[in-house]
């Protein structure tokens, strides 16, 4: 059963065998496996319940209701715009289907920090669980867009690596829409697959409700919040369901924001923050390129992700340039910034994402009890983000471009691909400087062996409060390298299965 704050008349006193929190990557497969072992489960999501019928194909409705602080979730110096769903099933339902195993080298340096259960061939179990259950495919060629050409063309030209993604979905119509859910209902997202089974095994999810808190009596927990006004977000009700068992699953923002607040103090509880760092560049071509149509990641270059053994680099996809997004990205103001837009169906555009190494931010709750998000980029990693522009650049010049251009505050444009590095070496790099983003903030609940180096033990248990688990983006302890979305669901799968086949040892 779904419960929506509009079926909501009074407050809610709920008792569960496991109360969870957030309905995402880490939520949606927790319920379903727990459903299925016979336990009375509960979800809280704080976003509001919406079916392919509800979805409206444009950014202003789609931002307002399906994202974060309406898609302007950003750190405390606006250097970095951190987009997030806000919904039942996460950001599943508005991302852009590019589903990645997590990097062998990755998982090796976990395995090397102690975590358990974390080589290549234990997780291939969980990862081909992952992929067929959710019909994860790669496109056939006639499938991928002008966006997605320009890799496949221009890494082909320059000697790059590139490979296809595979992409959660039946029956995708090419509709461009990813972003504003899926109006056809082809996306296979958390809450048509995991949820649906979860809540067909018996499993409550309740939509529009926050949790504030989570108390401890004794071997229990008490998870208190309020049901939200989905409109105005306003309080209408309180409500408070008692559990033995607490899975955290809202996030790498609102997880640990939710532990600071319930008491726990574990010092690292928040920090290691990692984002996927991530800028743009856009290429003007002689022909259209429409870049908001058609499928948004297809293919990605991923020769420079781990290239010097460092742990470090890169990597290269499209990206759906809708136009608000566009707008908001492109450098300038008024008359320039008008001229920039006029180009816009001649523009073609790609994203670098960094893997981090040595950049680290921190959440901690501000005076109204929401999040303030931190973030330094480090030396390192400001060198891949300039090297992996200059790429992502000559990516274009091969595929075809007759200039490309960065996000720099002021004008960075390249009109040939000697004059690359000549000009980045130029440009601005400080903050505030560059259009930054990031769709994957991770890490703040790390695991780890201990709680002098980390916040949960390999199967997202806390080290401190028993029963207690955290199971989403918050868990990884390095930066991945990859779009997270199988990553997280594996682990979910992982770690839940453990929770049921442990039960009573919890």
């Amino acid at each position: 059963m779904i419960v929506q704050s509009k079926d909501i008349t009074q407050p809610i006193r709920e008792s569960a065998d496991v109360c969870i929190i957030g309905s995402g990557c880490g939520g949606g497969p927790s319920a379903k496996i727990l459903a299925e072992a016979g336990k009375k489960v509960v979800v809280i999501e704080e976003g509001g319940y919406y079916r392919s019928e509800d979805f409206v194909a444009t950014e202003e409705w789609s931002f307002t209701n399906l994202y974060q602080q309406r898609a302007g979730q950003a750190t405390e110096d606006l250097s970095v715009t951190i987009l997030q769903g806000r919904m039942v099933g996460g950001s599943t339902p508005i991302n852009w289907m590019t589903s990645l195993r997590t990097p062998e080298f990755v998982l090796e340096a976990w395995t090397k920090l102690g975590l358990t259960g974390y080589t290549p061939k234990e997780m291939e179990l969980h990862f081909s669980s992952v992929e067929k259950y959710l019909n994860i495919h790669p496109e056939p060629d006639q499938n991928h867009n002008r966006q997605n050409r320009i890799i496949l063309d221009g890494t082909r030209k320059l000697g790059y690596r590139a490979q296809l993604n595979g992409r959660n979905h039946e029956g995708c119509v090419q509709a461009g829409v990813c972003g504003f859910g899926c109006p056809t209902g082809a996306k296979k997202s958390v809450d048509v697959t995991y949820l649906a089974d979860a809540v067909q095994r018996g499993a409550t999810v309740f939509s529009d409700c926050r949790a504030e808190k989570i108390e401890l009596i004794g071997s229990m927990k008490r998870v208190n919040g309020f049901v939200l006004e989905r409109a105005t977000r306003k309080p209408r009700f309180e409500f408070s369901i008692e559990a033995p068992v607490v899975i955290v699953a809202g996030s790498a923002i609102q997880s640990p924001l939710l532990l600071q607040k319930s008491g726990l103090a574990n010092a690292h509880i928040g920090k290691h923050l990692t984002f996927h760092l991530t800028t743009a560049v856009f290429g003007e071509y002689t022909t259209p390129m429409y870049p908001w149509k058609g499928i948004p990641q297809s293919a990605f270059c991923n020769e420079f992700v781990n290239k010097n053994g460092d742990g470090g680099g890169f990597w290269i996809e499209a990206v759906p340039a809708t136009a608000a997004l566009t707008a908001m990205a492109l450098p300038e103001f008024g008359q320039p910034h008008r001229e920039k837009m006029k180009l816009y169906p001649n523009a073609g555009a790609s994203i670098v994402l960094v893997k981090e190494i040595d950049s680290e931010g921190s959440v901690t709750p501000n005076d109204f009890g929401r999040p303030t998000i931190s973030y330094k980029v480090g030396p390192r990693d400001l060198e891949y983000l300039k090297q992996g522009i200059a790429a992502a650049a000559r990516i274009h010049f091969a595929a075809g471009a007759k200039s490309v251009m960065t996000l720099h505050a002021r004008q960075t444009m390249f009109n040939s691909p000697p004059e690359i590095e000549k000009k980045l070496d130029d440009a601005s790099w400080g903050t505030n400087e560059l259009s930054l983003f990031s769709a994957h903030p991770l890490g703040t609940c790390r695991m780890g062996k201990d709680a002098h180096t980390s916040v949960v033990n390999s199967v997202g248990q806390s080290h401190d409060v028993r029963g207690l688990f955290v199971i989403d983006g918050s868990v990884t302890p390095t930066s991945l390298g990859v779009n997270p979305m199988v990553t997280l669901l594996a682990i979910a799968e992982k770690n839940a299965k453990w929770v049921a086949e442990n039960w009573q040892q919890i």
